[in-house]
């Protein structure tokens, strides 16, 4: 860790002296935490959002059914209950106060609950004590305060870039695009027209999980914690998945080399990749169920034995939906989440290099011209 944030440290003036600030937003200056929904940090570094009046007005209900399908299949009182029932948004600071440094690292996550959510805060422990770091947690559907307060935090303790890290597996997902949007990267919300980050911090977005071999690696140790005879098990990766049909098509091919890298390490009868879309039109979701116990009983007629393998950063969440999917069939399940696995800081530390490094690069190009 100690090279990974020295080399940054170097690079980095380039980027703070020649490249301008990236200022999403012309509202006053949130440094100080002078936004009036940001709230007050307790003793472990949580600032929890605000609590929210989750009814929609006639013309936001109107805007997530022209942005989402699923709740074009609900009616008014079904949505609101939908939306009361989103997990709380929230920042978790995790680097102490006397932490500092020229850029910061913020980690977009969807968030789950609090045992999952404290597992994923003390993987990043041992980065957070090097440079500042912090998580929000949460869909921002109908806020970015727990955004903006991270931010805010980062650029307190010197950051003058801050690099995103978003935890969905691919780009291709409405929470990615809100993300997006908060940070006036994109001109329309994929939700509800929440209001974008204020700050004077040249901000940066990492690639996502993708194809990374740190990734495949980690789903090949989960895989094999559970292996005993690879020539007669069928091996199944499942994810949460977006909820849009096309959104999946593309999830799925950019995710599909580790299947192949599975197949080509492990020996084992099959590999194969499903989302769940677990967000997705009732009926979508139905069908990629019944695809999926389809395959586990297919493969334990071939004589092979079954291990899913969950695709998710997360402890805790889909993991329990599968297990109720799968109910009264016979398999065994990796049910890790992938920030349980010492990787995944690899992961973050690879793709905050990788981001810093092209932004040198294009700074030094630009300054060449």
């Amino acid at each position: 860790m100690k090279l990974f944030f020295h080399c940054c440290q170097s690079t980095m003036i380039g980027i703070l002296v020649c490249g301008a600030p990236v200022v999403v937003s012309q509202a006053q200056d949130a440094h100080q935490h002078m936004h009036s929904d940001v709230p007050a940090m307790d003793a472990t570094g949580k600032r929890s959002a605000p609590k929210m009046d989750h009814s929609l007005t006639p013309e936001q209900l109107a805007d997530l059914r022209e942005k989402i399908s699923l709740y074009r299949a609900m009616t008014d009182r079904e949505a609101e209950l939908n939306m009361a029932m989103m997990r709380p948004n929230y920042e978790w600071y995790v680097s102490d106060p006397g932490v500092s440094g020229d850029f910061g690292v913020l980690v977009l996550a969807h968030g789950v609950g609090e045992n999952s959510d404290r597992i994923f805060h003390d993987t990043l422990r041992p980065m957070s004590a090097e440079q500042p770091t912090a998580i929000s947690f949460g869909m921002a559907m109908m806020m970015s305060s727990h955004i903006q307060s991270g931010v805010d935090d980062l650029t307190n303790a010197g950051a003058e870039t801050i690099v995103l890290v978003p935890t969905a597996m691919t780009q291709y997902n409405s929470l990615t695009r809100q993300w997006e949007y908060v940070f006036g990267m994109r001109e329309e919300s994929s939700y509800l027209d929440v209001p974008r980050v204020s700050t004077n911090a040249n901000v940066l977005m990492t690639a996502h999980f993708d194809a990374h071999p740190l990734i495949t690696e980690i789903l090949v140790d989960y895989t094999n914690e559970q292996s005993s005879d690879p020539a007669k098990e069928t091996i199944i990766l499942v994810g949460h998945g977006p909820e849009e049909i096309e959104d999946n098509v593309l999830d799925l091919d950019l995710l599909q080399p580790h299947v192949d890298r599975i197949k080509a390490q492990g020996g084992f009868a099959d590999v194969k990749i499903i989302n769940l879309q677990d967000d997705a039109y009732p009926p979508i979701r139905a069908g990629n169920v019944k695809k999926l116990r389809r395959w586990v009983s297919g493969a334990q007629r071939q004589g092979n034995n079954v291990i899913i393998v969950v695709v998710t950063s997360a402890s805790f969440g889909v993991q329990q939906k599968i297990i109720e999917d799968l109910r009264g069939l016979d398999y065994r399940f990796a049910d890790k989440g992938l920030a349980e696995h010492p990787n995944y800081q690899k992961w973050i530390v690879a793709v905050v290099n990788e981001r810093l490094a092209a932004e040198v690069e294009a700074e030094q190009a630009r300054s060449a011209r």
